[in-house]
């Protein structure tokens, strides 16, 4: 259970307010407030007065404005943002910048950050051109404004305020590292002396194996908290990427409590992530800000308009009916779409679709038009804006009609009060154009961050180097390498070093970052009883070292992790029992042998790269659906090439005959346009068609100078069909060509007119499955077998041949190391066993997410099998390093 120091807890009880660093750490104190009162008895109590510094602020200049005293109006947080975005845009207007939103947002922290520790620029000597001068230029862009519309930022308004000891025990500061001059100054603060470090509790000090490990070791620590007593309350310090802390999060969630792990409500009272995340991140304010955008002209690629149709955020189509829609409209051509487009899109096909399919698209389509009326045209002002953009998303019944949890209500909730925000805008902003306002609008939601409100979570992950201010059960501070603690010197960049280092800002300086982090340090030892200081040995493929400040704390000598072995995810899941049923879920459905495999030798392809694909693709239905796309489509030009060079071989036979064009130009555009008009029918005059005619001419044109360079050769077979048995059922195939070569045998060939993947004929999962199905059903005189690679960047043969030169710079096979005899032979052996091994899996349904390199790189369905969730790396054991 977390506590409360004995005299703040007194000092709120008697109606005292507390100003603390974040709104993480106001959230703290208040649970703790709570847990205090609840112990001693009462069930209904006061709501403690803590608040951040800037919350305070903003309270006692409406307060001292209350009491009589002329104080200028205060500028909401949204006009102060605003303002300066739009002073700073003007400044730098003559500037080539990517992101001016993010260069006016660091001027307005350096701003702040200037106050706080009372810096004027306007006392300092700043050389123009530099990023002081940027700064001092906009501050008076600001002032100016300010001063035009008879308001004032916080800041200036805080000025007016009274200060040394007015406050007098009224208000207490808690949990800074560093006071700010100006915060102490009104706080009327002195120096107070600092408690011997001898009577903290001592941490334990702990190096894991890598990052990875050491949010393993976080999780089971936790665990075994929790089993100690239900009541505690844990603390976890984990600096760095959100992904991490997200991470580590459902670690613990499936250490601590594996069988309700999926529950949202179950893993929100367990653990929770303080910080939040932007308001514009969340699902269903991503799908209203790009409605807004899309009404507002921008226009939104294929796939994101595609997302949002069939979002969840709709009442009105039914979502099977959108989804149908959806199916349409990847039969399109069009790449990108607005809001108006689709209507039009949508309102010409409707004729030419399903009766219910129209319904739907003309409902949808005059949704749009709708929305469009309601948003007009023009300048408006922002009130009215903020009234318009409700209005438009309420056409589309957005958020929808599912029942939401409470953080979505609390999401939602908070979007309706950032369009409040917004119409604020109308003291400051006179009118704006509707790009504008959305661009503004947008803006806003993306900086503006939010995390719904927690209950008592067990378990509290922060990314903040903070003071806990209140006394967790167990603290555990995790990433603590040299480059972590102390942290990087890091002066704000607008503002003046020297005078950085004079007002005394920590960040500034080597020494003032030393400082922070002892001060830290004694921090985390006065919040608990038992603290772990923790860092990882390696990150990646980064070798790291220990902050030196852990020294007194670390074992004296550092065992080494084990090495990863093949049951590391084994390994994981013993130590979290109950996590998952003992189900194999690794074979699926057999195969009716009766029946030939599906897709021909995409079966084995399939099967070779990933099981789990297979059985997801070929047995399950899961298909990726056809998107539209610039130009021609892969697979057409795929049949495009194929087809013109069926009609080429069927005419010119052999090498003999190849060699006596002059010119086959001629005879390659006539096969490429007849391969055309095959494919396309009458739309092949196209322009698009025709630059690929002409493209793919020009490829076999290569093709057939490195086929001159050949020994001499008979095509035999061109789209041959066969029948090969395989595992007890049978593989249909089409072997693309066939050729007699001059000094004897048969080489199998297979056209590829896309990228070539790295060949391997010797492993036990081969690059080129199809070919060695190719093989055995050719027979036994096959000597040869290559891909013919036919693109742009290159046209070469990439194979394996039973001797050299065969094939152009095909290479001759090499003999297994315990082979005897015919190399050809021992490896051709091989060759069949992995093929039928291969089929046999698919036949039994074997269906394990065991993916071949690369194969998840572009796959579409690694959201099915989660293979991102997959342990890689054995978990070090830490009982006797925490136990000691």
């Amino acid at each position: 259970m977390i506590r409360l120091n004995t005299d703040i807890y007194r000092a709120l009880r008697q109606g005292a307010a507390a100003i603390v660093p974040s709104r993480q750490r106001s959230h703290a104190v208040r649970l703790a407030f709570a847990a205090a009162e609840l112990k001693a008895g009462r069930r209904v109590w006061s709501t403690p007065d803590v608040l951040t510094f800037e919350a305070w602020l903003a309270r006692e200049v409406e307060e001292h404005a209350a009491g009589g005293a002329a104080v200028p109006r205060t500028l909401s947080n949204a006009e102060d943002w605003l303002m300066w975005r739009q002073c700073a845009a003007e400044a730098t207007r003559d500037w080539d910048l990517v992101n001016r939103g993010a260069l006016a947002e660091a001027l307005r922290k350096a701003n702040s950050l200037a106050a706080d520790f009372r810096i004027d620029l306007q006392d300092l000597p700043i050389p123009p051109g530099t990023e002081p001068a940027l700064l001092y230029q906009v501050q008076r862009a600001v002032r100016e404004r300010c001063r035009a519309l008879g308001a004032v930022s916080l800041a200036g308004a805080a000025d007016a305020l009274p200060t040394t000891g007015v406050h007098g025990d009224r208000l207490r500061v808690e949990g800074f590292l560093k006071v700010p001059p100006r915060l102490a100054a009104i706080a009327g603060l002195t120096a107070t002396a600092t408690a011997s470090d001898d009577k903290l509790k001592r941490p334990k000090g702990v190096i894991a194996a890598d990052d990875l490990t050491e949010l393993e070791l976080i999780a089971h620590w936790c665990r075994k908290q929790i089993e100690r007593s239900s009541e505690a309350r844990l603390l976890v310090v984990l600096p760095g990427s959100p992904g991490a802390r997200e991470r580590l999060a459902t670690l613990i969630q499936q250490a601590a409590d594996p069988g309700g792990w999926l529950d949202r409500h179950a893993a929100n009272a367990l653990v929770t992530i303080e910080g939040g995340s932007p308001l514009a991140r969340n699902s269903a304010i991503s799908h209203a800000l790009s409605t807004l955008k899309w009404l507002g002209g921008e226009a939104g690629d294929f796939e994101a308009v595609s997302e949002w149709l069939r979002s969840a955020y709709w009442q009105v189509p039914d979502a099977g009916a959108r989804a149908r829609l959806d199916l349409w409209l990847r039969e399109r051509p069009r790449m990108q779409f607005d809001l108006p487009g689709l209507a039009a899109e949508l309102r010409a096909g409707a004729t030419g679709i399903s009766t219910t399919l129209s319904a739907a698209s003309l409902q949808i389509a005059t949704h749009i038009c709708e929305a469009l009326a309601i948003l007009g045209k023009g300048a408006a002002s922002p009130r009215e804006w903020s009234q318009r953009f409700r209005s438009a998303l309420g056409v589309f019944g957005w958020p929808g009609e599912r029942v939401r949890s409470s953080d979505e209500q609390q999401t939602l909730m908070r979007f309706h009060e950032l369009l409040d925000e917004f119409g604020q805008l109308a003291a400051s902003v006179g009118s704006m154009s509707r790009e504008a306002a959305i661009q503004w609008f947008v803006e806003l939601a993306a900086r503006t961050p939010f995390r719904a409100a927690d209950e008592d979570p067990i378990v509290t992950v922060t990314p903040m180097f903070a003071d806990p201010i209140v006394k967790y059960d167990a603290i555990w501070v995790a990433g603590l390498h040299s480059e972590g603690l102390p942290e990087p010197v890091q002066p704000d960049p607008f503002l003046p070093l020297a005078a950085q280092l004079a007002a005394g800002i920590p960040a500034a300086s080597a020494a003032g970052r030393l400082q922070e982090a002892r001060s830290l340090i004694r921090a985390w030892r006065a919040a608990t009883d038992e603290l772990v200081l923790s860092a990882p040995a390696r990150s990646e493929d980064l070798e790291l070292l220990p902050s030196p400040l852990l020294a007194p704390w670390l074992p004296r000598a550092r065992s080494k992790s084990p090495a990863p072995t093949d049951d590391a995810l084994w390994t994981v899941i013993r130590r979290r029992s109950g996590l998952l049923e003992a189900v194999d879920d690794r074979v699926g459905v057999e195969w009716d042998s009766q029946r030939a495999l599906p897709g021909g030798t995409r079966s084995l392809d399939l099967q070779n790269a990933c099981p789990f694909r297979a059985y997801a693709e070929l047995r399950l239905g899961s298909e990726k659906l056809d998107a539209p796309e610039p130009g021609v489509a892969a697979t057409l030009r795929g049949e495009l090439l194929h087809g013109a060079l069926q009609r080429f071989w069927t005419q010119v036979c052999d090498s003999r005959a190849l060699q006596a064009l002059d010119d086959p130009s001629e005879l390659i555009e006539r096969c490429v346009r007849e391969a055309a008009r095959d494919v396309w029918g009458s739309a092949q005059d196209s322009r698009a068609i025709v630059r690929e005619r002409r493209r793919v001419a020009r490829l076999i044109c290569s093709l057939c100078e490195l086929e001159r360079q050949r020994a001499p050769f008979t095509v035999t077979a061109t789209e041959r069909r066969a029948t090969l048995p395989l595992a007890g059922t049978k593989i249909d195939l089409r072997i693309d060509r066939v050729d007699q070569l001059g000094a004897g045998g048969l080489a199998v060939l297979d056209y590829k007119s896309g990228q070539r993947p790295t060949a391997d004929w010797y492993g036990e999962r081969p690059s080129h499955p199809q070919l060695l199905a190719y093989m055995a059903a050719v027979g036994e005189d096959v000597v040869a077998m290559a891909t013919v690679n036919v693109t742009a960047k290159e046209v070469r043969f990439d194979g394996i041949a039973s001797s050299a030169q065969l094939l152009p710079k095909v290479k001759g096979v090499v003999a297994p190391e315990d082979g005897e005899g015919d190399a050809w032979a021992s490896r051709r052996r091989e060759w069949l066993e992995r093929i039928e091994r291969l089929a046999a899996g698919f036949v039994a349904g074997h269906a394990a997410v065991d993916p071949k390199q690369g194969a998840c790189d572009y796959c579409h369905v690694r959201t099915v099998c989660r293979i991102g969730e997959r342990a890689d790396t054995e978990v070090e054991l830490i009982e006797e390093a925490l136990d000691d």
